[in-house]
């Protein structure tokens, strides 16, 4: 969801949250979100939402769904305070998402679990389907970054599939979701076994098991339980026996947090202990008493991360752990870390950088009286075009007509001729047009400074406002582009569908001071090296901060 979408569910659920509160009926966290979520499905038309329990599942606030397939994972003691001290109870909560002539898929493996579960969908009549009967698993290679499988049902193969997501226990849930889609082709969806495959392969999962850099290597993952933890433990014993990472551990007040250090604690070099911003959280110092061996303190998890980045070198391994919190508090500060050393590798690399309109290889002038305007023009000229096109018709087009009294007054089929290489050029030629009109008649020839009067302007959208601020004027803005907008997503620095979302969403990662590079720095990395078919990512000096480096 985007902030704005955030903001309109809020406002939604609003009024119903206040009116039970006028009751004396207090709605929590989990519950107000949940309902925000299903709003949020209805508005857009979702084909199908893949909905997770908050905690157990017969009472959870997810539950009031009518499902087309319930899945149950494998089970553990967790949340044993309000679920229960035994696998029995806890699979008797966990079942509770069974509902009456829908089918349910079972992963659980330890028999007296398996039985309730049974003994549930044999009530309600729901026909269950046991993960460990329907998907047969061979594993090829378990890595650090990826596993490659090969799986066969009762109804297709899939052969030699590589999955994107550390750990072996990631391979049992491929299992269950190719053991449910498969339910779901043949009763609901038509999803084609290719397309099993290639969702597989497709799939990412922040904080579990999640490296974020190399050099050095940074993981970072969610782990909370005892359960989690011994998942954890196998993968630091299968790929760091040799060579222990450096642990960042914060972790909430409520959680077995000594089941959980008495795992990691032998398989680590080094612990640091702080605490996230969660209000839940446990104090370091408290945190720090539940290690027997020495520990450093540091005040927040940023500062714990500089300095396992600093004992590190570039050859160590960090790995960072205790909670969602502080995965996400984590995830803020290494963002901002990675988008730092991008910008200066870049730096160095690309010098100044790309300009709106001009030749890739000069930079360009600085803000003069009439840059402000050529800015503008070549970026709405830049539209759904290449950039050396977009080049050729701006120096056509400001050979002629360079100034907006110029442009007014210009006929429509001069300047499509001139700008003919940018493509468009008729539809161009009337934003344009009109454009330099505007500014003449409510702005005095000028190019107004500020987004909110940029955007009204004929044929000029955000980004080309952001290219008219940071180009022309030097005011900080993140103009995101095409350019833009690809890497950052295969940086993996956001996960968005649209431009404007990742402006937002850069604005809050990338410090001020270095929106002005973003653009220029981006769109010539773009053009050079990580182009849009066949990027250059053996010879990307920022590869070790890339998601696509990473993982390919």
């Amino acid at each position: 969801m985007t902030r704005p979408e955030v903001l309109r569910a809020i406002k939604g659920i609003k009024p119903e949250v206040e009116k039970l509160a006028s009751r004396g009926k207090q709605c929590t966290f989990f519950e107000a979100t949940t309902c925000m979520a299903f709003q949020h499905f209805s508005r857009r038309k979702v084909d199908a939402a893949v909905v997770e329990v908050g905690m157990g599942g017969r009472l959870d606030s997810t539950n009031v769904l009518e499902p087309v397939l319930s899945i149950i994972t494998n089970i553990s003691l967790e949340h044993t305070q309000h679920l229960g001290d035994t696998m029995e109870k806890i699979a008797y909560e966990k079942a509770g998402i069974i509902k009456p002539g829908i089918p349910t898929v079972s992963a659980v493996t330890e028999t007296e679990a398996s039985e309730v579960v049974e003994a549930k969908a044999r009530e309600m009549s729901s026909e269950l389907y046991r993960v460990a009967d329907g998907c047969d698993i061979r594993i090829h290679d378990i890595g650090l970054l990826n596993s490659s499988i090969s799986a066969i049902t009762k109804y297709n193969k899939y052969n030699n599939i590589k999955i994107k997501l550390g750990g072996e226990h990631q391979t049992g849930n491929a299992a269950t979701s190719i053991v449910a889609a498969e339910i779901l082709s043949r009763k609901t969806f038509p999803i084609k076994p290719e397309n099993i495959a290639r969702g597989l392969e497709s799939t990412r999962w922040g904080a579990r098991l999640q490296v974020v850099r190399l050099r050095p290597t940074v993981i970072l993952d969610a782990t909370h339980n005892p359960g989690g933890a011994e998942t954890l433990s196998k993968f630091l014993r299968k790929h760091f026996s040799k060579k222990p990472p450096i642990l960042v551990i914060a972790m909430l007040v409520d959680k077995d947090v000594g089941g959980v250090v008495k795992l990691l604690e032998p398989l680590v070099s080094q612990i640091i202990v702080t605490e996230s911003k969660y209000e839940r959280r446990m104090k370091a110092e408290s945190l720090a008493e539940k290690i027997s061996g020495e520990t450093e303190i540091a005040d927040s998890v940023a500062m714990a991360i500089d300095r396992a980045l600093e004992l590190a070198g570039t050859s160590e391994t960090v790995l960072i752990s205790g909670s969602i919190f502080t995965a996400a508090d984590a995830l803020e500060h290494l963002d901002e870390l990675r988008m730092r050393e991008a910008m200066e590798i870049l730096s160095e690399l690309h010098g100044t950088g790309a300009y709106p309109g001009r030749d890739p290889e000069t930079p360009g002038p600085p803000p003069g009286s009439q840059e402000p305007f050529r800015v503008l023009i070549s970026t709405i000229l830049s539209q759904r075009t290449k950039d050396e096109n977009t080049h050729l018709a701006t120096e056509a087009l400001f050979a002629v007509f360079d100034t907006p009294e110029k442009l007014a007054h210009a006929r429509p089929e001069e300047v499509e001729e001139l700008i003919r290489p940018a493509g468009f050029y008729r539809q161009k030629s009337r934003n344009i047009i009109n454009t330099a009109k505007v500014l003449c008649e409510r702005f005095d020839s000028l190019v107004p400074d500020n987004l909110e009067t940029l955007v009204e302007l004929p044929g000029v959208g955000r980004k080309t406002a952001n290219c008219v601020l940071a180009y022309g004027f030097g005011t900080p803005a993140i103009a995101v582009d095409t350019h833009v907008h690809r890497i950052s997503n295969l940086m993996g620095l956001v996960r968005t569908a649209h431009p404007d979302d990742t402006e937002e969403c850069l604005s809050r990662i990338v410090p001020r001071e270095l929106w002005l590079d973003v653009n220029r720095l981006l769109v010539r990395h773009g053009q050079t090296i990580c182009a849009p078919v066949r990027p250059k990512c053996n010879k990307c000096p920022i590869s070790h901060l890339c998601d696509r480096g990473i993982y390919g």
